[in-house]
Formats: structure tokens, C-alpha cells, sequence
């Protein structure tokens, strides 16, 4: 809903403001979001993420809508379903690279917290199998394949590495979108846009939507 709303209120504002206004604050919305959702704890209940989580629907709101618009806005009226396949494209495999660093970064955070939790403890021995268990995805076999006194050990561990891990990505993505925000800012320039003429902007929207 957050999104829905924000990106009809950032569609209406695009005529009226330069493009960065829209999207660096956007960035800077998500940044704020995903700190906003750290600090979690093995015991945190959902709602800890809720504040969060409509921040960044806002942001997100406020960043989609202008992007599209400025990558169509730069470039000739003929040119413009190229750049907004571009834009598509670009925007698939940011997301797709972003998963996957993001949960390269878990899984390796995950498995080194598991070692320092099992560390001293009677599974030290098994601590390097348990690690890779719980580091992708295994945590629930991992902890049935324990000895039933020692199941609670490893529940809580992998539980607190899950949330370290978690914690550790929140803060990488929001340095990422602070970034995107001062980028956004100083590249996005009004004079680097195409002035359409009479009759050239409908031509535009039909592109875009082609």
C-alpha cells in the first residue's frame, strides 16, 4: 500500500520537480527503512520490521516512478522504447546481482557465527557440519540430527546467526542506497533531458508502453 500510494503521489510530482528530488530522497527513505530494521534479536517479533518495511514502500514509491521516466527523458522520442527495454533490463539484473552478494554474504556471516557459537561446547566437533547445515537452509535437520539434550543449543545458535546475518546484509543494503541516494543526486541533471515538442509527447507514452 505504501508503494501503491507513494508512486501515485511521485507520478503526479514528476512535471513539477527535477527528477533527483524525487529519487535521491526515495534512496534515502530505503536507507533509513533498512536501518530502521536492524537491531534484531533471536527473540524480535514481526512487527519489528513493520516501520521499516513502510518506509521503504514509500521510498520505493517515490524512486520507481521518476526512474522510468528519466530513462525514457534523456534520449530522442524515437530512441525511447530502447531505453526503457534498457531500463527493464538493467533494473532484472541489479536485482538478480543483488541477491545473490546479499545472500553470499548471509550464508558465509551464518556459518562463521554458527563456529563462534558451538565453539567450546560438546558439538564443537560436529560445529563445522552443523555451520553448513543451518548456512543453507538445513538448520531444521541439523537440530533433529542432534542429541535431544543438545537440540536447544542448536536451535538458539542458529537462530542468532540467522539474525546476525541478517542484521549484517540490512546494513550493507542501506550503506548501498545512501550511496544511490548522493549518486542520484549529483548525476541526475534536468539539462541533460530531451524538450519534447508539440505532439512529441504523446509519442513518448506510446513507446514507453510498447
Amino acid at each position: 500500500m505504501a508503494i501503491f500510494v507513494a508512486a501515485g503521489v511521485a507520478g503526479r510530482l514528476t512535471s513539477r520537480l527535477p527528477r533527483r528530488l524525487l529519487i535521491a530522497p526515495g534512496f534515502l527513505l530505503i536507507g533509513a527503512d533498512l536501518l530502521l530494521m536492524r537491531g534484531l534479536t533471536p527473540s524480535s517479533h514481526w512487527s519489528h520490521l513493520l516501520a521499516g518495511m513502510i518506509v521503504c514502500g514509500i521510498g520505493g514509491g517515490l524512486v520507481s516512478t521518476p526512474l522510468i521516466s528519466t530513462a525514457v527523458g534523456v534520449v530522442e522520442p524515437a530512441r525511447a522504447g530502447m531505453a526503457s527495454g534498457i531500463n527493464s533490463t538493467l533494473r532484472q539484473v541489479g536485482i538478480a546481482t543483488g541477491v545473490a552478494a546479499l545472500g553470499t554474504i548471509l550464508v558465509s556471516n551464518v556459518h562463521a557465527s554458527v563456529l563462534t557459537g558451538l565453539r567450546g561446547t560438546p558439538l564443537a566437533g560436529h560445529a563445522h557440519a552443523i555451520a553448513h547445515a543451518v548456512s543453507t537452509g538445513g538448520g531444521a535437520d541439523a537440530i533433529a540430527s542432534t542429541p535431544p539434550p543438545l537440540r536447544g543449543l542448536v536451535a538458539l545458535t542458529a537462530r542468532s546467526a540467522l539474525v546476525d546475518g541478517l542484521n549484517t546484509i540490512l546494513l550493507i543494503s542501506a550503506v548501498v542506497a545512501f550511496a544511490a541516494a548522493v549518486t542520484s543526486f549529483i548525476l541526475i541533471r534536468e539539462r541533460d533531458f530531451v524538450v519534447l515538442e508539440e505532439g512529441e509527447g504523446e509519442e513518448l507514452e506510446l513507446a514507453v508502453a510498447a
